[in-house]
């Protein structure tokens, strides 16, 4: 039987494998160059899927699925590339490709993505899956439709079917090579990122934090994720792909983009929370913001709070709108009213976000 968790903590194999735990407040892929990934709740990731689309007036899926592809490519042929040794010499190999098969999938199992089946599979030709609860479906068709590419090195038309709790998947070659059709389209932008002295009581054995494993439990046959204490479904998702789709729909659809996108997540946490009664003190935004370090979405350093304002610094924000829309969130339910918000773009490995009562 294959050792699929850390004897210590419980936490899974390929989470410790494949994921690292930064001081400057990011978590990023150990196999793929500082690949940024974060942990969100899927509710939060569905919201603003649905929010934009009932906003536009059509579904953004396609948009999704697209992004989500370009990023699991990208992490996935990295991954395999031959610098990575024994993974990079014989993941693609005719004997190898199979195995790196079966890890791909289990690792879609660890993040929480939902529990795949291979119904068919041709080497380097054809996949047809079936996943069972995928938690966000244009999500789990990209990743899944990028990996195949990347572990093959092809480029694949994909078709889907949704069935109630499941996804029927099928991911064929149409020619060699990956191809980019639009490679100007969702482009993943690298961010900066600034030093910090995040600290984790992590494993002795396997490195992961214990306020990873102590807050979550995962489900590895049903690919679920949830946190112990609210009872929610979570998920690890790639930074890169959430802000190549914002990008994408920002470009083709004008600059409101990211203000739906704070209004959505900031609707959502704030009905997360409505039952919560918290002080609306500094000290309690700061425990709030304190879970954003170990979730890989920035590191909090500053929380400001005078009167009715709040403002807030985040050094190496996973997504500016979301994060903004997070703190609206937090002061919504602590303040007990709707919050103007504003914040400021990325572009030196920080943003400041402020609140203020409409």
């Amino acid at each position: 039987m294959s050792v699929k968790r850390c004897g210590e903590c419980g936490g899974p194999v390929y989470t410790r494998i494949f994921r690292r735990w930064n001081s400057d407040g990011t978590v990023t892929g150990r196999l793929s160059s500082g690949v940024r990934i974060c942990h969100i709740e899927a509710g939060e990731v569905c919201a603003m899927v649905e929010g934009i689309s009932a906003r536009i007036g059509y579904h953004i899926d396609r948009i999704v699925v697209e992004g989500e592809r370009k990023a699991s490519r990208n992490i996935t042929n990295e991954t395999l590339s031959p610098g990575h040794g024994l993974v990079g010499l014989v993941g693609r190999s005719w004997g190898g490709s199979p195995v790196s098969l079966k890890i791909i999938l289990a690792i879609s199992r660890s993040v929480g993505f939902g529990s795949p089946e291979v119904l068919k599979y041709i080497r380097g030709r054809e996949l047809k899956l079936r996943v069972e609860n995928p938690f966000c479906v244009p999500i789990v068709v990209g990743d899944l439709w990028g990996a195949f590419e990347a572990l093959h090195r092809i480029t694949a038309d994909v078709s889907w079917e949704e069935t109630p709790g499941a996804v029927k998947i099928d991911l064929v070659k149409v020619r060699d090579e990956m191809v980019e059709e639009h490679p100007d389209r969702l482009a993943l932008q690298k961010m900066a990122t600034l030093p910090g002295d995040v600290g984790f009581d992590r494993c002795p054995r396997c490195g992961i934090p214990r306020e990873v494993t102590g807050s979550i439990e995962w489900d590895l046959d049903a690919g679920v994720v949830k946190n112990r204490k609210t009872g929610r479904r979570e998920v690890t998702v790639m930074v890169e792909a959430v802000n190549a789709v914002i990008s994408e729909l920002t470009a083709e659809l004008g600059d409101e983009i990211p203000g739906m996108v704070q209004q959505v997540e900031q609707e959502y946490i704030a009905d997360m929370m409505k039952d919560s009664r918290l002080p609306n003190t500094i000290s309690e935004y700061e425990a709030l913001l304190e879970e954003l370090r170990v979730m890989g979405m920035g590191n909090p350093v500053e929380v400001e709070k005078e009167g009715e304002r709040l403002e807030v610094r985040v050094n190496n924000p996973f997504c500016e709108p979301l994060l903004a829309g997070r703190v609206g969130g937090y002061y919504e339910a602590l303040e007990g009213v709707t919050p103007t918000m504003t914040w400021t773009p990325d572009e030196e490995g920080y943003t400041i976000i402020k609140a203020n009562p409409s």
